[in-house]
């Protein structure tokens, strides 16, 4: 069963200052069905065009067909869909679709991904149903894929991607990726179209020093022994309004137990080595006359 609710906000530069929205129990026979076992409700108020992007954010909670009471497996999705924009609206699903599947030691060939998040959680279902057949205690299987602006600024709207996946075991595993969209080309742009070119390496640089800071100030990271946690670069970069925030996966840096640590480079280590497009106005004009 699916339970959905959408709300759109009218004021683009305040997106998502405020998100309150509770799901409805029970199925709604005439409603859209995305496939059989996942019958959906969805509500959107009236399309509203305007210039720019214009986003709705949407709460759905599916699970598995035929299953009663606090066992059953569960995909709950927290997104937005840019309803103007149906690339980026995919582009977004299927970052989230390829989140949501447990990492391998052989990876995951994003061909072999389902389309939809829709079909993901059919794929998820289908999973628990066979990891818990004859089962008499259940494996908790569930997945929390969530989608949040986590920075506005210059026509840049930066996005954070966030999953959690239980499949059994002590916990569940978390990831956290970035989506940085630029406003003015509506296209997503990555570390390397953000850095000017042949400074990977003098970015690299500022990491390392953001990661020994992080290692000398932060109560977790104080406790790592950098033989045992040694530095490792990462892509995974948002320009922010004031740092640019680095986030690095669970084992990369130091135990699950410290979770996802975010290393924060400042602009002015930036100043030569990212384009002026991706630096605040401020810092930009600074570059720019140097």
């Amino acid at each position: 069963m699916t339970i959905s609710t959408s709300y759109r906000w009218l004021a683009v530069p305040a997106l998502l200052l405020t998100l309150t929205a509770c799901d409805q129990n029970g199925d709604d026979q005439s409603a859209d069905q995305p496939d059989a076992a996942q019958p959906s409700s969805e509500t959107t108020d009236a399309q509203n065009p305007q210039e720019g992007l214009s986003p709705t954010f949407v709460n759905r909670t599916i699970t598995a067909p035929d299953c009663e009471g606090d066992d059953c497996a569960s995909v709950e999705i927290h997104m937005i869909k840019f309803d103007n924009d149906p690339a980026l609206s995919s582009e977004l699903e299927r970052r989230l679709v390829r989140m949501g599947n447990p990492i391998s030691e052989s990876g995951v060939d994003k061909d072999a991904l389902p389309a939809t998040l829709d079909a993901y959680a059919d794929d998820f279902f289908d999973q628990s149903a066979q990891a818990n057949a004859d089962s008499d205690h259940p494996r908790p299987y569930y997945t929390t894929l969530e989608a949040k602006e986590v920075g506005h600024h210059d026509d840049l709207l930066v996005l954070e991607l966030q999953s959690y996946v239980m499949t059994g075991g002590a916990h569940g595993l978390p990831g956290t990726e970035y989506m940085v969209i630029d406003e003015k080309t509506r296209q997503v742009v990555t570390l390397d179209d953000m850095l000017k070119e042949g400074q990977k390496s003098a970015y690299e640089s500022a990491l390392k020093n953001a990661w020994q800071r992080w290692m000398k100030d932060n109560e977790a990271g104080k406790t790592l022994d950098p033989i045992d946690w040694p530095f490792s670069t990462s892509d995974n970069a948002a320009p922010l309004a004031d740092n640019m925030a680095v986030t690095y996966g669970v084992y990369t840096l130091g135990p699950y137990a410290i979770g996802q640590p975010t290393l924060t480079i400042p602009y002015s280590d930036l100043e030569n080595v990212l384009k002026p497009r991706f630096l605040p106005n401020a810092t930009a004009d600074t570059a720019e006359s140097k």
